[in-house]
């Protein structure tokens, strides 16, 4: 009876979760610790598929992720260094049923992170305890969320990203991965700070523009959906001009320069490939080749 009793809570959570993560890892720098590590992928991948990471109703539907955990070191019998890739993608529609098409929403390699893990150890969520191993999945997570969930409604993702700040601002500032760094490197602390930073609204709300007003209408109603993509692009160059170097946009065009510079192949100006070389010179080649048709 108990069984069916659990059984049934298991199902129950798989229901009411919202995000569907494939995670996979990589042992092979530390094969001498594969017994040790026999059931973590399961286990992570448990932890986020069975978890309800927001009260909202999606109506059913989940956000799908992937998380690449590469293990590079290990100490003692239970702690571990770790680096991890972490991608989420949201369906282009058509009127209002999905396309064949995704859209690349989220993109970081993150190479900074230390954690204790026991095989076997139930894994808890616990906003208000810092744990190096739950709160750095519980980061991207919410970060994941806040992304999807501005792309459908104007600022939609608020809270996701507020929660994402609220842990690295109550992570021990010496842990690794936790640091409050700078925009030279990749830091979780300053791309939550950008995120959540006013001075970047309009880059958040032309999110908005260039996937629910742009992407989702391209195929029913061109013109404005490239009217829309467009301003989206001229808010990045409005706000660069204050935060020229800021992680959010470094971040945004790694995750987003080779759709960009395909998705205004169909645009009849080709200027727009000069402005995005103005505002993303790391990515000038693809626009560039983009620009000729190549």
């Amino acid at each position: 009876m108990l069984r069916i009793f659990a059984f049934i809570l298991l199902l129950s959570s798989y229901a009411s979760a919202q995000i569907e993560c494939d995670v996979t890892i990589n042992i092979q720098s530390i094969p001498v610790a594969s017994d040790r590590l026999q059931t973590f992928e399961q286990d992570i991948e448990n932890y986020i598929n069975s978890s309800k990471w927001s009260t909202d109703d999606l109506g059913g539907e989940k956000v799908k992720c992937t998380m690449t955990i590469f293990f590079v070191g290990a100490s003692g019998d239970n702690s571990y260094q770790a680096q991890a890739f972490i991608g989420s993608i949201r369906p282009v529609y058509v009127g209002n049923q999905k396309s064949d098409k995704k859209s690349p929403m989220v993109r970081i390699f993150d190479d900074k992170w230390e954690f204790s893990y026991t095989r076997g150890q139930p894994l808890y969520r616990n906003d208000a305890q810092f744990d190096a191993l739950t709160d750095f999945i519980d980061y991207y997570m919410y970060l994941i969320l806040g992304f999807d969930f501005d792309s459908y409604e104007k600022l939609g993702g608020t809270q996701y990203f507020l929660k994402a700040q609220t842990l690295v601002n109550q992570a021990p500032s010496g842990n690794k991965g936790w640091e409050r760094g700078t925009v030279t490197t990749y830091n979780k602390y300053v791309l939550a700070e950008d995120i959540t930073n006013p001075k970047n609204q309009p880059f958040r709300e032309g999110w908005y523009l260039y996937h629910y007003k742009g992407l989702d209408l391209l195929a029913t109603k061109p013109e404005t959906a490239y009217k829309n993509m467009v301003q989206f692009i001229k808010n990045i160059a409005e706000v660069k001009k204050t935060s020229p170097r800021g992680l959010l946009f470094r971040t945004f065009f790694e995750t987003k320069y080779e759709e960009l510079a395909d998705v205004f192949r169909g645009y009849n100006d080709r200027s727009i490939y000069q402005l995005l070389i103005g505002v993303d010179q790391a990515h000038s080649n693809a626009y560039e080749q983009a620009a000729k048709g190549e």
